[in-house]
């Protein structure tokens, strides 16, 4: 007789356990779906990310109807103060060896403006206003101006 009493309580427990298993199998495969969902949205976001990053940005100098556009265009993750005054300096000057000087350049306006084309707000241009006298410093009558 106590054997058969042992025999019914392990065939509870045995019972109970299985149950345990099922419920801890079930949470397992909400969890792993859960996980997969989410791998899939982190991977289109990534793969957006990328897409905006190599979009091309013109960087373009004016004073009033004359634009001067620099002579290579930059992806959105290659935008920074020192790329564009490094664009900027390959643009021929009419006095060799003189350094270029932009007033705009130094001015919070500008880093506003920069921020907001690099965080992708707005069009994928970058005007820089200029006076006469910052665009005449540019020889844009060399063969190799831009």
């Amino acid at each position: 007789m106590v054997v058969v009493a042992a025999e019914g309580e392990n065939v509870e427990w045995q019972s109970w356990l299985g149950s345990v298993a099922d419920v801890i199998g079930i949470l397992g495969a909400i969890f792993a779906l859960a996980a997969w969902w989410q791998a899939r949205r982190l991977h289109r976001e990534l793969a957006d990310e990328r897409r905006r990053l190599a979009r091309h940005i013109t960087v373009v100098l004016q004073h009033g109807n004359q634009r001067i556009e620099l002579p290579v265009e930059l992806t959105r993750a290659e935008l920074t103060r020192a790329e564009i005054l490094g664009r900027i300096g390959m643009i021929p000057m009419r006095t060799r060896g003189q350094r270029f000087s932009l007033a705009y350049l130094n001015t919070p306006e500008f880093l506003r403006q920069l921020n907001q084309v690099a965080a992708g707000i707005g069009d994928d241009l970058l005007t820089i206003p200029c006076t006469a006298d910052e665009i005449d410093q540019f020889d844009l009558t060399s063969s190799s101006a831009p």
